[in-house]
């Protein structure tokens, strides 16, 4: 039928009395609307099922109740949204309720309009034809049938869809409404309607209401946390209408997530924000950072996030050209969470499981994985030539290369023996070599020719504003690392490396305190690395099987630069102009680890760890040991009988170790330093290259002027090293420089204290013939 013919049939029976309710069904909102406009009249009552009469807020609607009304009172009805509703409960419902309909009495005349119920109806009419009459269907185009999507509180739907609060609207939005997907905000779920002529699917956890607010969250797995996270991230989507602009909002640009973890540590206790950051790495990833990356992939939550960052460089090899990158930008990931103590931990125990190899893998970040380093020294060292080893140093610990860095002692027995016994305390070996030439200096004694007695150079030391610190037990062992350490604090450090006083301990070598102290200055001691040496303290205990390693040098270490630090401070502060250390003696790791005692018996008992004894007439010298007044001092690795072994390293014999001592001067420079090279006969010049001359006769030297004060002043020049020798007003001199031979332009690096004061400096050497030849 066309609605002009329903209008018609509406009419007619809206004359008549004594009738039953007629049952008009459309098909669409333009016809429904279009008939319930034409009947706006006052004799005409509109009744919706969804009207507060009938239907609480998140009911179903009580139909009696209408029913009612149609049944006893005497109007014009007209009563829509019933079908919509029962749809809700499936077809047996709804054919049962027209049924019902159709076949009760009422007081005056009810319309019922039905929507989109046609195959019902016919099916009505074809089991009654007496039903026919008082049934007539709106022909027209349908409106598409709705999804409904039952939600919880917070939903926003989409372009195509629509939110009703509370199950009362869903009818309403129905018979009205063009949106392909009906958002119902309500306690109900789909399970209540099994047998519903609606598609209707449940959106009632956080998560899945997430996945409809923004598609992002598809490729976030559910697991990734638990409703409270989910429902916290619901809560901010009120505010936020994306991820992107929840994440840029309380974490930081999508763009930079990398950047965010500096702040990791100090919102380490925020619950809500690490679950965030971890969400906004797992959509947005962490820029360019590649190992954040890859962690970021194989993480699942935030905890999970931190155990991926410790882990997942070991799916890396070491031999691969990104191993380093990636091994840098995960040491610096950790320092921004300052490295959790259970992680580092574990990984500890996991990386051993590569063998030689693990430790490709550390860093220097914590201690725990600064000794797993030296039981892997210990372990592994000779599987490694010694060069790959000290460049697998340079990068996990380069502290410790630094310690293993040569200091020049301009004596090739120095720098040799040296450089050897520092290796071996750290890999915990000792070579037979190396045990060769102990035992031969324990007879030569070549240090007494090397090395003035430091009473002799004292006296030469100027005391002005000077601040002495008294290091005990600081060896010359330590030079190449003070010297590294004084380059990076620019700092320049004069060392003048002399002999102690036999035996070498501490009360026999204090002829410097009266010199050094003053009344301004007194000299401050610093005794803790001698009690970490000497005494095992803080935990540093050889006699304990887990504590066999050299791992006391980790503070060792610690301690000078936390002294080279507080020195800066004070020089820049202008406390003092200089300070100097000076130590008492050294001290032997190689002679406790040799672990042996001296076939010889004395009269007395081995003092100071055996290293020494007091002199008995009756006793007679063992070759290794030397005269020292009124002791014998050993020279070797061996122990007199009767002392108490040493716990981590031993001095009061006279090992090179144990007697060569530093004194290091120390002072600022200014970052302002300017410097000049000219001839040696010449002043300077401030155009063009400075020339010198040479010839057969005429070896090359140079001067060097600095604006300001500079000590151990040196030269380097095509690879060979020449010192520069003051003069007056911060002038040096080279007076020869043999290697320099050839016409052509040289660079020039000048060095003071160890630190780099100018380089590159341009020199043009000529032939004294005048004519120029291969000028480069």
């Amino acid at each position: 039928m066309t609605i002009q013919e329903v209008i018609k049939k509406i009419d007619r029976y809206l004359k008549k009395d004594n009738v039953e309710p007629l049952i008009v069904d459309v098909q669409n909102k333009a016809d429904l609307e279009a008939i319930m406009l034409h009947y706006q009249l006052p004799q005409n009552v509109f009744l919706c099922a969804s009207d507060a009469a009938f239907c609480k807020p998140d009911e179903f609607p009580v139909i009696p109740n209408i029913l009612e009304r149609l049944a006893h009172e005497n109007t014009n009805f007209f009563v829509s949204e019933i079908t919509s509703f029962l749809k809700l409960k499936g077809e047996k419902a709804l054919v049962q309720e027209l049924k019902e309909l159709l076949s009760m009495s009422t007081e005056g005349h009810a319309v019922i309009l039905t929507f989109q119920c046609v195959e019902y109806l016919h099916t009505l009419i074809k089991n009654d034809r007496r039903l026919d009459s008082r049934i007539c269907v709106l022909e027209g185009i349908p409106s598409a049938r709705p999804k409904l999507i039952f939600t919880a509180e917070g939903i926003q739907p989409t372009d195509a869809s629509a939110l009703v609060k509370g199950l009362r609207g869903m009818a309403k939005a129905v018979e009205s409404a063009a949106a392909e997907i009906l958002y119902i905000e309500t306690a109900k779920s789909k399970d209540q309607y099994p047998f519903s002529l609606y598609t209707i699917s449940d959106l009632k956890n956080p998560y899945e209401v997430l996945c409809h607010l923004d598609a992002m969250t598809s490729v976030l797995p559910e697991s990734y946390g638990d409703e409270e996270n989910w429902q916290y991230a619901l809560t901010e989507f009120r505010k936020y209408s994306s991820w992107q602009q929840l994440i840029s909002a309380q974490i930081g640009s999508v763009n930079n997530l990398d950047i965010v973890i500096s702040t990791y540590k100090q919102k380490a206790s925020n619950k809500k924000w690490l679950w965030l950051y971890f969400i906004g790495l797992k959509l947005f990833h962490a820029g360019n950072n590649s190992y954040f990356n890859k962690a970021i992939e194989t993480a699942t939550s935030p905890s999970g996030l931190i155990h991926s960052l410790y882990r997942t460089i070991l799916e890396e090899d070491p031999t691969d050209k990104d191993f380093i990158s990636q091994y840098r930008q995960r040491k610096d990931l950790l320092n921004s969470i300052e490295n959790p103590l259970d992680e580092v931990s574990g990984f500890c125990k996991i990386v051993q499981s590569k063998g030689k190899y693990a430790l490709c893998y550390l860093t220097d970040n914590t201690l725990q994985e600064k000794e797993l380093i030296f039981k892997l020294l210990d372990r592994y060292s000779e599987d490694f030539g010694r060069a790959e080893l000290l460049d697998i140093l340079e990068r996990i610990y380069p502290d410790l290369r630094a310690y293993l860095t040569a200091y020049h002692f301009k004596s090739e027995l120095l720098d040799n023996y040296f450089q050897e016994y520092k290796y071996q305390k750290v890999v915990n070996k000792i070579f037979p070599d190396f045990m060769t030439l102990v035992e031969k200096q324990a007879v030569d004694r070549d240090y007494n020719r090397i090395l003035p007695p430091r009473s002799s150079v004292i006296e030469g030391i100027d005391v002005t504003d000077t601040q002495t610190y008294f290091t005990d037990a600081m060896g010359v062992e330590y030079l190449g690392y003070i010297m590294s350490r004084c380059h990076a604090l620019k700092l320049m450090a004069k060392v003048t490396v002399c002999r102690c006083e036999l035996p070498s301990i501490t009360s026999r070598n204090k002829e410097f305190w009266d010199v050094l102290s003053t009344n301004r200055f007194p000299i401050i001691s610093v005794d803790k690395i001698d009690k970490i040496k000497h005494h095992g303290e803080e935990g540093y205990d050889y006699s304990r099987e887990d504590r066999k390693l050299p791992i006391h040098l980790i503070r060792e270490l610690e301690l000078i630069d936390e002294l080279l630090k507080k020195i800066k401070t004070n020089l820049t502060n202008g406390d003092y102009q200089k300070a100097i250390l000076i130590a008492d003696h050294g001290a032997s790791r190689l002679a406790v680890i040799h672990g042996t005692e001296n076939l010889w018996e004395m009269q007395s008992s081995g003092k100071h760890s055996g290293r020494c004894c007091p002199k008995s007439e009756v006793d007679e010298r063992p070759d290794s040991a030397t005269d020292a007044e009124d002791f014998w001092a050993l020279a070797n690795y061996d122990r007199f009988k009767g002392s108490r072994k040493a716990n981590v390293e031993v001095h009061g014999g006279a090992t090179l170790e144990e007697v060569t001592v530093p004194i290091i001067e120390i002072s600022y420079l200014n970052d302002a330093v300017e410097v000049k090279i000219m001839p040696i006969d010449s002043t300077a010049t401030f155009t063009g290259i400075p020339e010198i001359f040479v010839s057969f006769r005429k070896k090359a030297a140079i001067k060097v002027f600095s604006t300001e004060k500079l000590v151990d002043v040196s030269v380097v020049i095509d690879g060979h090293t020449y010192e520069a020798k003051p003069t007056a007003d911060n002038f040096y001199v080279v007076e020869e420089m043999t290697e320099i031979r050839r016409a052509k332009t040289y660079s020039v690096d000048v060095f003071a204290g160890g630190m780099p004061v100018a380089t590159g400096l341009p020199l043009r050497v000529k032939k004294e013939s005048g004519s120029e030849k291969n000028i480069l």
